[in-house]
């Protein structure tokens, strides 16, 4: 049977990097590895060997819509893109077009809803069956999420269990951590361990990590691991966070910000172990990508947090003030512990969140979606 022809747009892809922009990346890149025919639909340059169509359109960043208001720039983004998809859609016609920009899918599903191609719709934000009822095809990264749409009585027929993934080949456990300490910090004792937080900067990020500094402060010195933050940042985001970090931490904290992917893989193998605080999170795919490289995760108790983490490290109230301190204090002193989550942790992602075993799930929705079109 012939494989369905495939389209993956995402409005931001080629300008900026967030959760989105890597699943379409990574979901394409093995989808044509697999000779599966996929073809990406951006707004900006994408360095990848997948077929690209870069679409014309306007950033809501534009000085040019400087004078609107952020609900009024995002839909005239939003609107030209869908333009311009709509156009090579009706041209090129696949078999489904995988959509993630929550706008960009309802405008398409719309347009095509009686010559097709399907929609596939991915809820990457979380927004809920309120939403995702709406569309006769819909993905959603986690089983708690097809259980809250049957607890409020949504249809979901329509709808598949598909997580995030990544390549396990390139999440690695390091072979020289300390290597890897020396050439990305520099500055780490040997015998110190250090715990990974990546994430947004800004004050009152959902990421919370000044809550993470916070916990770290509260762990007794002589046993308190190095912290490294990771994430994007304006420059005065940068000063906001190091200052505060400085104060509660002093040169136990270290930062890093706007880092390509291609130099995470090795910010992964320098730590010993990953925190992650946001209390309510649509997926995360830096978990499996810690995981993969063998860090426990420490996270908070949200079910989906919760089903990901598994086996390869521990779930938490992290609302809880001396939680997170606790955690990681009892984790780092037991090396036995710490070796038997590091393994458990690489070894739910091979077996769960990796290409290997997320792409069939993938191909097999691709195929009922494409036959099912009128």
């Amino acid at each position: 049977m012939r494989t369905p022809s495939i389209a993956i747009a995402v409005s931001g892809l080629g300008r900026i990097r967030r959760g989105s922009e890597t699943w379409a990346t990574d979901l394409a890149e093995a989808l044509h590895q697999q000779g599966a025919p996929v073809h990406l639909y951006a707004a900006g340059p994408v360095a990848t060997s997948v077929p690209t169509t870069r679409l014309p359109t306007l950033s809501r960043t534009s000085v040019f819509l400087q004078f609107l208001s952020p609900r009024h720039r995002y839909l005239i983004e939003q609107r030209l893109f869908t333009r311009a998809l709509l156009r090579q859609l009706r041209t090129h016609r696949p078999d489904v077009i995988h959509l993630t920009d929550p706008q960009v899918a309802w405008w398409t599903r719309e347009a095509l809803r009686n010559s097709g191609p399907p929609v596939f719709y991915m809820d990457g934000l979380l927004l809920g069956p309120d939403w995702n009822w709406r569309f006769d095809h819909v993905q959603v990264l986690a089983p708690e999420y097809l259980d809250a749409a049957s607890r409020a009585g949504r249809e979901t027929r329509g709808w598949r269990v598909i997580p995030h993934f990544v390549d396990p080949a390139q999440f690695q456990p390091a072979s020289n951590r300390q290597a890897e300490r020396a050439r990305i910090l520099g500055s780490v004792p040997p015998a110190a361990h250090l715990a990974l937080a990546v994430g947004d900067f800004a004050p009152g990020s959902s990421k919370r990590l000044h809550y993470i500094v916070e916990e770290f402060a509260r762990i007794p010195a002589g046993i308190r691991p190095h912290l490294l933050l990771v994430g994007n940042a304006t420059v005065a985001e940068h000063r906001s966070l190091e200052e505060f970090s400085r104060r509660l931490l002093g040169h136990g904290v270290h930062i890093r910000t706007s880092l390509p992917r291609s130099e995470m893989a090795a910010v992964y193998r320098c730590a010993d172990v990953f925190v992650h605080a946001a209390l309510r999170e649509p997926f995360g795919i830096v978990l499996l990508e810690a995981m993969a490289s063998g860090l426990p995760v420490i996270g908070h108790d949200f079910p989906v947090t919760r089903w990901i983490i598994g086996e390869g490290g521990t779930a938490q109230n992290l609302e809880q003030t001396g939680r997170l301190a606790e955690t990681t204090s009892r984790i780092l002193v037991q090396p036995t512990l710490l070796q038997e989550l590091s393994a458990a942790a690489r070894r739910r992602v091979l077996e769960n969140f990796s290409a290997a075993a997320v792409l069939p799930s993938y191909l097999a929705s691709y195929e009922a979606i494409g036959q099912a079109k009128v």
